[in-house]
């Protein structure tokens, strides 16, 4: 038997393994493994354990930076008269002329055009085309007169644009001694916070954990710098600094649910406004990059706070407190895009805590048996968690229930090869990227025509942060293209226009391709998983036939299983084969071991 419970662990390390060598700053995982000793594995995952946060934090109100106005001296010929028309909010005006200088078609200062075209376009909502301007200067590098005076609007652009926009790496060209200028008193705190993600994202841990650090608690940008202070914390094995960062998430959070609950009117004002607006552009028919859901600043850091409860959770399971762990998997809550990986995540635990609680192992393992129960509910018939399964014939073949772990395999066999092989058949149906990013918007959007099961199953594996980022930033570069219809006659003619529409056109074949490949990646990833646990269920099944054959085919008599102990506030009601919402996640199996003494 002991051979059969490391056999089962080989599949929970492939959680470490992928931590180990994860880099995206969108996803942060669960914790590694300590460096030495004798190592817990962690519990499986569908997908990322711990989906990682999204779109950076949400700032305060935009606008562009303050001190963003240029100090090399006053305008001078045409530039005067672009500057006042930017100054009286002419910005479709002021950007045709401070092109025309910038591209050398009309005499000019093309370095401070340059720079207030970017500064235009910001205003005009041309997020992506602004962006590709203030990159012009960036890679200038300290030579350009604007190159200081651009770091502030990348921190502005980095609220408007989707990470998968790629402003964390034009921020990242920037030195951290650069911060301190007075010039960015207004952003500081935004670009600690920006400058610590893209040297997260580049492997240097101790950078990035000094500029999360720098973050003070004030700052809106407090919750997620103290969560990738946790995670770096974390990959460094500093076990107790990331517990303390992953804490000051929850607590941070208390003070700003309180703040909440006075602004809830406010707050759904701009969420329907936001949803009105969203169903206008898919109405029109530009808006393929399939829908993503758009969260307020509130919910963006209760996301986080369920991150941190996950990933604490894994801390501690990865120490070997498991009853602890299961602490914080019980706190995130059923409505969380994270419950099911904690209901997954506390049948491990349970599973495990028999090590250390052998007299009360029967109560684990109905504990666990209760957690899967849940997992196989109709409610999540389409979430893929094959580790369950697996975990549930091992949890009864260390019972010596041989016949209902056999059973359990083939559910398995059952289920998931069929899955595997459908997932293949799919990606065959797009062999390049670009044909995938087109197929994905349509499984995302239910109109694939594919078998309902598949879609949905194809769904879930889809449902990775990082891609909903990449998703959502070409929705972005669709949003500015469908914009240019509604400029006036003169800008639409104008060379500006066709340099955003080439630019444009450029990013957006670059964006869905990419995207397409990164969901490609995230399919492979998922049959990839399929296939190894399927060996591993090869190597149970006959671990338990042999078994079985050594019984003579005969099952020994079972006992009384124990009642599990419950307190004044909780019922005991039998499963009658209805599921109730709101008994998901209590379920206890009745199990008992039917092992002979040795």
């Amino acid at each position: 038997m002991k051979s059969l419970r490391h056999l089962t662990s080989l599949t929970l390390l492939s959680l470490c393994a992928t931590w180990a060598t994860f880099s995206p700053p969108a996803e942060a995982g669960p914790p590694p493994p300590p460096p030495a000793g004798k190592t817990p594995p962690p519990p499986p995952s569908s997908g990322p354990a711990v989906p990682p946060p999204s779109g950076g934090a949400v700032p305060p109100p935009s606008g562009g930076p303050i001190n963003a106005a240029p100090t090399s001296g006053p305008a001078t010929g045409v530039l005067v008269d672009a500057e006042e028309k930017y100054k009286k909010e002419d910005y479709q005006g002021a950007a045709i002329i401070f092109d025309a200088v910038a591209s050398g078609k009309t005499p000019g200062d093309t370095y401070r055009a340059k720079f207030w075209l970017g500064k235009t376009l910001y205003k005009l909502e041309f997020y992506a085309v602004s962006l590709s301007v203030f990159n012009e200067i960036v890679a200038a590098g300290p030579s350009h007169p604007y190159h200081k005076l651009t770091l502030p609007w990348l921190a502005s652009l980095s609220r408007e644009l989707p990470e998968g926009a790629g402003v964390l790496e034009k921020v990242g060209t920037y030195k951290p001694a650069d911060l301190e200028d007075s010039a960015f008193d207004e952003v500081r705190d935004e670009l600690y916070y920006l400058l610590g993600r893209f040297y997260y994202q580049k492997g240097d841990l101790g950078q990035s954990i000094a500029l999360f650090g720098q973050v003070p608690d004030d700052s809106d940008y407090y919750i997620p710098a103290q969560f990738f202070l946790g995670v770096a914390e974390t990959r460094e094995f500093h076990g107790p600094q990331a517990v303390e960062a992953f804490k000051s998430v929850l607590r941070k959070n208390i003070t700003l649910q309180e703040a909440a609950n006075k602004n809830k009117k406010k707050l759904k004002k701009e969420a329907k406004k936001k949803k009105k607006a969203d169903k206008k552009l898919a109405k029109s028919g530009k808006l393929t990059g399939g829908t993503t859901e758009e969260l307020s600043f509130e919910e963006e850091m209760q996301r986080y706070q369920e991150r941190a409860n996950l990933a604490l959770g894994y801390i501690f399971y990865q120490v070997g407190k498991f009853e602890t762990a299961n602490k914080y998997f019980d706190k995130i809550p059923l409505e969380s895009p994270y419950w099911l990986d904690s209901i997954l995540a506390a049948s491990w635990s349970e599973f495990r805590l028999v090590e250390l609680e052998p007299e009360k192992a029967n109560l684990h393992y109905q504990r666990t048996l209760g957690y899967i129960h849940t997992l196989n509910a109709p409610f999540f018939y389409d979430y893929l968690y094959p580790e369950s399964v697996i975990l549930k014939a091992v949890t009864y073949y260390f019972n010596c229930r041989y016949q209902p772990a056999k059973l359990a395999i083939e559910e398995f066999n059952r289920r998931y090869p069929k899955t595997r092989d459908d997932l293949k058949d799919l990606l065959a149906k797009a062999p390049e990227d670009f044909a995938l990013f087109d197929l994905s918007v349509k499984i995302r959007n239910s109109e694939s025509k594919l078998d309902p099961f598949v879609e949905e199953v194809a769904q879930k594996s889809l449902q990775d942060k990082t891609l909903e980022k990449n998703y959502a930033y070409v929705n972005e570069l669709q949003r500015e293209s469908s914009q240019l219809d509604e400029m006036k006659p003169d800008f639409k003619s104008s060379p500006l226009s066709d340099t955003i529409t080439e630019n444009l056109d450029g990013l957006l074949s670059i964006a869905k391709e990419s995207t397409g490949a990164l969901a490609r990646q995230r399919l492979m990833t998922q049959i990839q998983e399929i296939n190894d646990l399927e060996r591993e269920a090869i190597k149970i099944e006959y671990e338990i036939l042999n078994r079985i054959k050594a019984q003579g085919g005969g099952a020994p008599k079972e006992g009384r299983p124990q009642k599990p102990k419950i307190d004044s506030e909780h019922e005991i009601y039998n499963y009658n084969g209805e599921y109730w919402k709101d008994e998901l996640g209590y379920y206890n199996y009745k199990v008992t071991s039917l092992c002979k003494e040795e």
